[in-house]
């Protein structure tokens, strides 16, 4: 009895077949990904420039000999930790 073959393919093409697949599988993924960097997209939202001149000045109000040095947080070990 015959065998039911639903496609009557020698594996030499299959093997083609399945190269020629793969390779118009990354070419397709490769040129959506540059078509979606390509295309213009929205634009960057408004941002008020002051809140960067705020960031600015905070910044340079608080400098490191500003703050107690017996302020640590919770998590913290002591400085010389190592020591003992």
């Amino acid at each position: 009895m015959p065998e039911l073959q639903l496609l009557a393919i020698n594996p030499t093409d299959a093997m083609a077949l399945l190269l020629v697949a793969m390779l118009s599988f990354a070419l397709g993924t490769l040129v959506t990904i540059i078509f979606v960097m390509a295309r213009p997209g929205p634009g960057h939202p408004h941002v008020d420039p002051e809140v960067f001149e705020e960031e600015d000045e905070e910044s340079h109000n608080v400098e490191a000999g500003d703050q107690p040095a017996d302020t640590k947080e919770s998590w913290e070990q002591d400085p010389d930790w190592w020591k003992k």
